[in-house]
């Protein structure tokens, strides 16, 4: 009888993992699938031509006007030509699921908090974004397993690039500094701020990003306290919000220096028979870029 129990108790198992397994399956069958539909709607979008570029970024600076007067079609032979009425620059174009999407939907740890998102921030970026915004306020601020963001709630700081910081609080004016030294992961910012002790620290640089209408500058101690300051700026030009990451516009000219900058596997932000805005964080450089083409 125990044998017979054993034996049910195994068999009901393998059941679970089988339908567990098939469950996995079907769900990474059914992502592909709708992967496969929006990378084909995504290149008709495309081939409805032709463009202009009314928006680039490039590591914060913006470029827009190297493009102006130049008319881009996506053709269906996967050429990409740009023309000006007369100079034609000839590269290559195409719409791709991501190589790395599939690692992507295996990760659901949810936890943010231990991602490396600023790998290939340098100085100068933050630098850029930091005194590009007016009016920094602070959105998260823990120390100590305490939250004491409500304290800052009338604050509003202002970085320069002198790295010199003012902040006010009505009618009460605050001066300190800002100093940041090293790259990537290991960016290290030191707020100085007599008048103000709960800022006062040697920061690491978690993370940048960029959204419509919001910019952050996350900062950590140890994995443990957090500053995050938040604007309601936009750097850049773009309506959408973040990619998922998981479709690549590819786009790639060899030459002339000023379209071979956007020679890149970009991410799609947002995309409409009007508009298609991409995005590429990380790059060798360190910046982040944004490109929108919107219908001639």
């Amino acid at each position: 009888m125990k044998k017979n129990i054993l034996n049910s108790g195994i068999f009901v198992a393998l059941l679970l993992i089988m339908a567990c397994s098939s469950d996995n399956d079907n769900d990474e069958i059914a992502n592909l699938a709708q992967l496969q539909a929006d990378v084909e709607e995504i290149t008709n979008t495309a081939m409805t031509g032709p463009w202009v570029i009314t928006n680039f970024v490039d590591s914060d600076k913006n470029e827009t006007t190297n493009f102006n007067g130049y008319g881009f079609s996506f053709n269906s032979d996967g050429s990409l030509v740009a023309d000006n009425g007369n100079t034609t620059i000839t590269g290559t174009w195409s719409v791709t699921i991501d190589d790395d999407s599939n690692d992507d939907m295996d990760d659901n740890s949810g936890d943010s908090s231990s991602d490396d998102d600023c790998n290939s921030c340098t100085i100068d970026q933050l630098t850029d974004v930091l005194t590009a915004c007016d009016d920094w306020f602070v959105d998260k601020l823990e120390r100590n397993d305490n939250s004491l963001e409500d304290n800052f709630t009338s604050y509003k700081f202002n970085f320069s690039a002198d790295g010199t910081v003012s902040v006010t609080d009505g009618s009460e004016n605050y001066a300190g500094t800002w100093e940041a030294s090293g790259s990537g992961n290991s960016i290290e910012v030191i707020l100085t701020i007599t008048d103000l002790p709960d800022l006062e620290d040697t920061w690491t640089l978690h993370e940048i990003e960029l959204y419509n209408g919001e910019t952050d500058v996350d900062l950590r101690i140890n994995g443990e306290d957090r500053l995050r300051f938040r604007n309601q700026c936009t750097l850049g030009n773009f309506n959408g919000g973040t990619s998922t990451g998981e479709i690549d516009f590819n786009i790639f000219f060899a030459s002339p220096a000023d379209f071979n900058e956007l020679s890149e596997d970009w991410n799609i932000v947002s995309y409409s028979g009007n508009k298609i805005e991409l995005i590429h964080e990380s790059g060798g450089n360190g910046g982040t870029d944004l490109l929108t083409f919107e219908k001639q």
